[in-house]
């Protein structure tokens, strides 16, 4: 069948408008689709920190092994650290765990345990040396 250039014409243009309603509306029915996925979903920024917690849970073995310092049970759940722990004097053991496990400045170590605090920095220093040998 051949068609002359008006025919054509008509044909072309009437192609061109079914194409640009598909388009339209796939465009509409993707812009449907995002909305329902906003309503459905919730970025993780705008998640408030208690719901965030609800959103997972960790298994807590108790495997730790307990360090008592000032009156207090240090957790150490680190089997190397534990054994190279145990192999330090204790005054070095105490002030490692004041620093690492709770925190502590060496000033603050210094008043708890009456010392000067170079010598707390020298006792740490040591122990940290010491502690790398060991778990070597």
């Amino acid at each position: 069948m051949k068609l002359n250039r008006q025919e054509k014409e008509i044909v072309r243009r009437k192609f061109c408008a079914y194409c640009i309603k598909v388009l339209r509306g796939e465009a509409l029915n993707y812009l449907d689709e995002l909305e329902r996925q906003r309503k459905r979903e919730v970025n993780f920024s705008e998640i408030l920190q208690k719901d965030l917690e609800t959103l997972y849970c960790c298994d807590d073995y108790d495997m730790a092994e307990n360090f008592t310092v000032m009156g207090r049970q240090v957790p150490v759940r680190d089997e190397w650290i534990c054994k190279a722990l145990k192999k330090l004097p204790i005054k070095k053991r105490e002030i490692i765990l004041m620093l690492y496990f709770l925190d502590m400045t060496e000033k603050e170590i210094a008043a708890c345990l009456k010392l000067v605090q170079s010598t707390v920095h020298y006792h740490k220093d040591d122990s940290l040396r010491l502690m790398r040998k060991l778990m070597e």
